[in-house]
């Protein structure tokens, strides 16, 4: 196995770059990729699942709840996942155990007082709204409020794993056993016919995320350096404060991003509309899957790259990268552009065919999005994330913009354009800065030397 991970990692990565950085990157990348499809074919079948029987209108409720809690937990984070990420690689290299601990014990800390702060306050809050909204949709958004400090300190702790070159280790409880278990309590509840709410359908995944927590934590115990445990922690909180800022706002400005258009659309036309374009939406994600893997997988060795000064590296790796992810994506975007309606009709059944419009502009957005590379995590990992702050802001900006212009009039496929015009915006501005700021081309047009 050890060969042929050697020999693919020579054939896709090229013999430039150190043989123990190919075996890391290959190691990761096929762990993750694995995970990814696993995760992915999960996902999908969640969905489905989900959808069929949970029907159009309970499903759209319990999307636009858990779209209400994604949103709230974005500042919960505090921008402190994507700083471990860089941090902790840069002080493994330099053996700095102390400060390691103590950006650990510190963004922890930090995190679940505020985590918990927000979930309270949002509670308080839909308590004394919640006689202007369905009583279905308020206990849904009531239970998935538990997600916000179990979902923000599982990101800490999946980017602390990256950080030290344990990617897979940082995935498999989300990606594995998280999904296997939400899908495995909704089979036995569709065996048994159970009739499922969305309340119901919000708790079961309450209740796998908690396992998947338990888990990861075990893990993150049973991969941390022994000096970590050892030394007594160090911190540089101004430090860690000025570089956590911008990325807070970018994660912010990600999240409304992301969830502007299931919002607006929710508010504008209804839970049933959000139920169709849920189905359009989760799918169309799944030509990021591969994205996703790659960039968790090389993020560290990219800042390690960077810190190194190791450019011409950073680029050949960068190029091979973006290009390997688009020829692996490109089937399921084919599948998803040119037979929209079959598979709709397929796996969602008939009632879902309205999102097939829907499907194929989502679908065209997410694979130019993977034809643009990484742009936004080497931005972060070249240490200019206060550049793609402001790439990710003007494009939020924008998707609210087009998303109160056009959902009006045009429903799920004017959210679907705005959507993707948004993301067009994002990845053109993303990747000028990052060749101005670092002279590195990540689209599957870069070079290959330098």
């Amino acid at each position: 196995m050890r060969d042929l991970r050697h020999t693919v990692g020579e054939w896709l990565l090229g013999r430039e770059d150190s043989a123990s950085m190919r075996n890391r990157l290959m190691k990761g990348v096929s762990g993750l990729l694995s995970l990814r499809v696993a995760f992915g074919a999960m996902s999908f079948l969640l969905t489905v699942l989900l959808a069929r029987m949970l029907g159009a209108q309970a499903f759209g409720t319990y999307s636009y709840a858990l779209a209400w809690v994604m949103l709230l937990g974005a500042p919960a984070v505090l921008g402190l996942d994507q700083l471990l990420v860089r941090e902790v690689a840069a002080y493994s290299v330099k053996s700095r155990w102390d400060l390691l601990r103590g950006i650990l014990r510190a963004a922890n800390g930090t995190v679940l007082l505020v985590s918990l702060s927000l979930a309270a306050i949002a509670a308080a809050v839909a308590w004394v709204l919640h006689g202007r909204n369905p009583p279905e949709l308020v206990n849904t958004f009531w239970v998935g409020l538990l997600l916000i400090p179990l979902i923000s300190l599982t990101r800490l702790r999946q980017a602390t794993l990256q950080g030290l070159h344990r990617v897979v280790f940082g995935s498999i409880p989300e990606r594995l056993i998280l999904p296997a278990l939400f899908l495995a309590t909704l089979v036995v509840f569709r065996v048994l016919r159970v009739p499922l709410t969305a309340p119901a359908a919000m708790s079961l995944n309450v209740a796998a995320t908690g396992v998947a927590f338990v888990v990861g934590a075990w893990l993150l115990h049973r991969n941390l350096p022994a000096p970590v445990r050892q030394t007594a922690p160090a911190y540089e909180r101004l430090l860690w404060a000025r570089s956590a800022l911008p990325i807070l706002l970018f994660s912010g400005a990600g999240i409304v991003f992301a969830q502007t258009d299931t919002l607006i659309l929710g508010s504008l036309k209804g839970s049933g509309a959000v139920g169709l374009y849920g189905v359009a939406d989760k799918s169309a994600e799944l030509l990021s899957f591969v994205l996703v893997a790659q960039n968790a997988a090389f993020a560290s060795t990219a800042a390690s790259l960077h810190a190194q000064q190791d450019l011409g590296a950073l680029q050949r790796l960068t190029t091979r990268i973006a290009r390997l992810t688009l020829l692996m994506t490109l089937p399921l975007a084919i599948l998803f552009i040119g037979f929209g309606p079959w598979f709709l009709a397929r796996f969602y059944g008939a009632a879902f065919l309205p999102a097939r419009p829907a499907l194929t502009i989502l679908s065209i957005g997410q694979l130019i999005n993977v034809a643009t590379g990484l742009n936004g995590m080497l931005l972060i990992m070249t240490r200019n994330e206060r550049a793609l702050l402001k790439a990710v802001a003007a494009s939020a900006v924008a998707n609210i913009g087009l998303n109160l212009l056009l959902v009006p009039g045009w429903g799920m496929s004017g959210a679907a354009i705005a959507n993707t015009s948004s993301i067009i915006l994002l990845n053109v501005i993303a990747t000028v800065s990052l060749h101005r700021k670092t002279a590195i081309h990540s689209t599957v047009l870069g070079a290959l030397r330098r």
